[in-house]
């Protein structure tokens, strides 16, 4: 033992074992451990012991309904100078547990030899039971054991905190108002200036408590009752309270306490810190404004129901409508105009697997093309069991990786697609770290070594690990699943800065003549991801003459391709097709031209990643990969007539081909002028910015090795044309890097993308 606490609770200990080894044989009691750490065996002893002296039996390690009627029949345990009692053992026993200094230190047994604790209530515990209620938050401390005290002593919450930082002290001086306030509806819960899921329940019976809920009637959840008598503040008097009354401003005071308590657990606090205030200010209206622009509620500035719900409950408020969902079910032409009718734009789908009794739910080439005709894009969503913790192994890891990358290389995702990895369960905090954390490191590791970085990872899961996950850099948005209300992974959390969707509620929804119908989740949604609205596919030429199918022959892993800028001030038209035709000999100047219908443009100082032509001498349209601003694209566009080839190989014939002004995005640089965005050409080495977390690969192998942070600095030599991933186009090599953004480079040598998905116009480009 290395401190006094330890030696007492170890006394606690070997006093209950001594003095409750006589009820062992009929089960009302087991033996502890007398090591002198505190857990749930010493508790559970403590429990025990105060039951046997209650007259309970059999004895359980809970101190639940039969015990405390018990209790209430007994009556509170008072300062009694001069007498020795077991309950008076159990309370001292209980205060050593809970850091409580009770005067009465360590005696020896005469029977056993060992130091065991007294069994006496005098002045001295008296004041350890003050301190507590004192630190509990009660207004007064009578420093006599009432049942919500011998329940507090009796648990493993704790009342005192040793860190000192102002965030603790806010969220004890949190915890403390609300047992102050609404003890009879809560009981003591911890002041330990962690906020968790007893605080966060404690503020949602604050609500219910003011709105004039009796004890009893109040129940901790935002039903249908609580969000009819909640007030819009500034109130207007038009809500009523549980027994049909205005509100008094000093109710409405105590409301507005609760909504700035509830603002800063959820992460927003005002400029000069927080205070327990029921003033409604301009502060305040800008932390409300914020609030509900980060959850995607109208931005008011108002505290209505549905800015209440979401302070308060994971779901937020449950009727609101949504433009985004997912679902287990294939989407056809049946369900299409259910999905318009109700006004979602935004749907998240399985890649692969089956629902409930095996009916398929994965995605196909046919339901994406279905989906992005309509309109509808697609978040998609991987899922293996997932649905306990013990699914979560590297194992299991490098499986999903596989399955996730082949499923999204058969459906051709457009490129960047983020990829949701879903966790169905309610890991505690711990299992977040011991199972969470290390298959998602795996999954991460494996799954941008398969793709190269052509596709991303996202997370399903409760809010906790989502955060967590995303804190940890192995995935870069959130999918929330905050329909589950009860997992302790949502309560006493806020919601992740990254999300993307929030599960929110299960419904129904029906087509205008409610003739059909589907079953899904509806989702929130932020606008920090748009999902995907293309096929990243490699398309097949049309057959103008000839009598066999001819189709493009390049494709993603050709060696021959670079990344380009357009430094003129004209767009460039991409096609969706490229046509294979014979022409006249005298006009020959190439068997191909563009076809289709115009599918964007490459804008002037837009990069793009273009791929080379097998035959220069015969081929100047050429395939691209482009950004249109909202979705990345494969399509085709008409370069330099082939005359300008003959004779040469096929890498210069292809670089022969670029258009006039088409140079490569590694060699140039801007005349820092952010209004003109002016590009000149340098043979000199580039530095760029990086403006995203980006991932890094080992040079040649391809195989992932890290993130590279925003705000680093990275150096590309000066017109190094072989500086692009031979792998894989859109990579390109790094010879330096700067990872603290204050030019102090170092050797690098690893290969990172381009970023594309981000967009390849100046404001949004990865890396600049």
């Amino acid at each position: 033992m290395n401190n006094k606490g330890d030696q007492m609770i170890m006394a606690t200990q070997s006093w209950l074992n001594k003095t409750y080894e006589r009820y062992v044989a009929q089960g009302d009691y087991s033996i502890i451990d007398e090591d002198g750490m505190l857990g749930m065996g010493t508790i559970g002893a403590l429990i025990k012991a105060l039951q046997i002296e209650l007259g309970i039996s059999p004895t359980v390690a809970n101190f639940g309904p039969g015990t405390e009627t018990a209790f209430k029949k007994h009556g509170a345990i008072k300062r009694e100078d001069g007498v020795n009692d077991n309950l008076f053992g159990i309370v001292q026993g209980a205060l050593w547990c809970k850091g409580y200094d009770t005067g009465h230190y360590a005696i020896k047994d005469g029977l056993t030899g060992k130091f065991i604790i007294d069994d006496s209530f005098d002045s001295k515990v008296e004041d350890a039971i003050k301190k507590l209620q004192k630190d509990a938050g009660r207004s007064t401390a009578s420093g006599e054991v009432d049942l919500n005290i011998m329940k507090a002593l009796l648990s493993m919450d704790y009342f005192v905190t040793y860190k000192t930082d102002a965030h603790t002290r806010n969220i004890r001086s949190i915890q403390q108002y609300l047992n102050c306030n609404y003890e009879k509806y809560i009981g003591l819960k911890p002041c330990d200036g962690i906020f968790q899921a007893g605080t966060s329940k404690a503020l949602m019976y604050g609500l219910q408590a003011e709105e004039g809920l009796p004890v009893g009637t109040a129940n901790g959840y935002f039903g249908p009752t609580t969000k009819k008598t909640c007030p819009t503040i500034p109130y207007t008097q038009k809500e009523k309270n549980y027994n049909g009354r205005n509100y008094t401003n000093d109710e409405i005071l105590k409301f507005t306490i609760l909504a700035r308590m509830a603002l800063y657990v959820n992460g927003f606090a005002e400029p000069n810190g927080f205070t327990i205030s029921g003033e409604y200010n301009n502060s305040l209206v800008e932390l409300i404004n914020d609030f509900q622009s980060l959850y995607a509620i109208p931005k008011t500035g108002i505290l209505d129901a549905a800015t209440w719900a979401s302070l308060l409950v994971s779901t937020g408020d449950t009727s609101r409508t949504a433009i985004a969902c997912d679902t287990a079910t294939i989407i056809t032409e049946d369900n299409i105009k259910v999905l318009k009718d109700n006004g979602i734009k935004y749907i998240g789908r399985y890649l692969s697997g089956t629902a409930a009794g095996g009916v398929p739910k994965g995605l196909s080439t046919e339901e994406l093309q279905l989906l992005f005709k309509n309109g509808i894009r697609v978040f998609p969503i991987h899922q293996g069991a997932a649905n306990k913790v013990s699914y979560f192994t590297t194992e299991n890891a490098s499986k999903d990786a596989n399955s996730a990358f082949n499923n999204a290389e058969r459906l051709h995702l457009e490129f960047g697609s983020i990829i949701y990895f879903a966790v169905d369960c309610d890991p505690v905090d711990i299992q977040v770290t011991n199972y969470i954390l290390p298959y998602f490191k795996k999954l991460h590791s494996e799954f941008m070594t398969l793709s190269g970085g052509k596709y991303r990872i996202g997370v399903y899961g409760p809010r906790n690990i989502c955060t967590r996950v995303c804190s940890a850099g192995y995935a870069c948005s959130s999918f929330v699943a905050d329909m589950a209300t009860g997992y302790s992974g949502n309560l006493g959390y806020p919601i992740p800065k990254n999300w993307a969707f929030d599960q929110f509620s299960g419904a129904t929804i029906y087509s205008q003549d409610k003739t059909k119908s589907l079953s899904i989740d509806k989702d929130g949604y932020s606008g920090q991801n748009d999902g995907i609205g293309t096929e990243y596919s490699i398309i097949n030429l049309d057959l103008i003459e000839g009598t066999s199918t001819k189709v493009d022959s390049t494709n993603i892993n050709d060696s021959l391709k670079s990344i380009l800028i357009n430094m003129t001030k004209t767009s460039v038209p991409v096609y969706s097709r490229k046509s294979y035709y014979l022409p006249p000999e005298a006009q020959i100047t190439s068997y191909y031209k563009t076809s289709g219908e115009i599918i964007g443009e490459i804008k002037p100082n837009d990069f793009y990643i273009r791929y080379a032509v097998e035959n220069p001498d015969q081929d100047n349209v050429h395939k691209v990969m482009f950004h249109d601003g909202k979705n990345v694209k494969i399509g085709y566009i008409t370069e330099n007539p082939c005359f300008l080839n003959f004779g040469k190989n096929q890498k210069e014939g292809n670089e022969s081909q670029q258009l006039k002004g088409h140079d490569l995005f590694t060699c140039a640089h801007y005349n820092f002028d952010l209004n003109k965005f002016e590009i000149v050409l340098s043979d000199q080495d580039q530095i760029f910015e990086i403006k995203h977390d980006m991932p890094y690969f080992k040079e040649g192998a391809g195989e992932y090795e890290g993130i590279i942070k925003s705000g680093s600095k990275i150096k590309i030599l000066g017109n190094d044309v072989n500086s692009i991933g031979a792998k894989y186009g859109w990579r390109v090599y790094v010879h330096e890097i700067d990872k603290t953004g204050n030019n102090n480079f170092e050797k690098f040598g690893k290969f990172i993308p381009s970023g594309i998905e981000f967009g390849n116009d100046i404001q949004n480009r990865a890396w600049v």
